[in-house]
């Protein structure tokens, strides 16, 4: 298993942020390697793979170009899975995704927390668009350019997942863990600093 041979040749070295570092990325590949299945394991690969060079990089510019790869990864997977999981409307335009897009932006901007209020409007609404622009890649992407919390985002994932019944999917496991590799990659990139 490609953590083992790594923490063990970290456990060996000098002490310092290594251990953090090592501890994060030991935790970060067992997610990832429980997550490759069907048409993510390219994606989850990729992420396991630029997070191994950024543990093993000493180079702090050549390490965060990983961490910013394996991040490129990790968030195309999740939109691949959410979009396999949000049912888009066969006769909506992306002209008309986007201007609902750009309305439902604004009724959340104004909101203390809009991850409860995006949950609360895909469970209140019978549009199908706005169902999907909600619980698909706009949702999130939205969500993390308002800058929620970590395990507000986390929740969000989860009580969404619960919505729409794919807890046990390989998609639905990508959108539970994505928080989670989020915040490991995150500590990757700050324990090696």
């Amino acid at each position: 298993m490609i953590a083992g041979s790594d923490g063990e040749r970290k456990a060996d070295g000098p002490a310092g942020g290594e251990g953090a570092e090592s501890k994060a990325f030991k935790e970060l590949s067992l997610i990832l390697l429980s997550l490759r299945q069907g048409d993510f394991s390219a994606r989850m690969d990729k992420v396991l793979v630029y997070a191994q060079s950024a543990a093993r990089s000493r180079d702090a510019r050549a390490r965060d170009n990983f961490i910013r790869f394996a991040f490129l990864n990790l968030d195309a997977a999740l939109v691949q899975a959410l979009e396999s999981l949000a049912f888009r409307p066969r006769l909506a335009s992306k002209s008309d995704e986007q201007k609902r897009a750009l309305a439902l932006q604004k009724s959340f901007d104004g909101l203390e927390h809009p991850e409860k209020a995006l949950l609360e409007h895909y469970v209140s609404s019978s549009d199908p668009l706005n169902k999907y622009i909600v619980a698909g890649p706009w949702g999130h992407q939205y969500l993390k350019k308002r800058g929620i919390e970590a395990q507000d985002l986390q929740a969000f994932d989860m009580q969404l997942c619960e919505l729409l019944g794919c807890k046990d999917t390989a998609a639905g496991r990508i959108v539970l863990a994505y928080a989670g590799l989020s915040r490991l990659l995150d500590q990757l990139k700050e324990g090696a600093d």
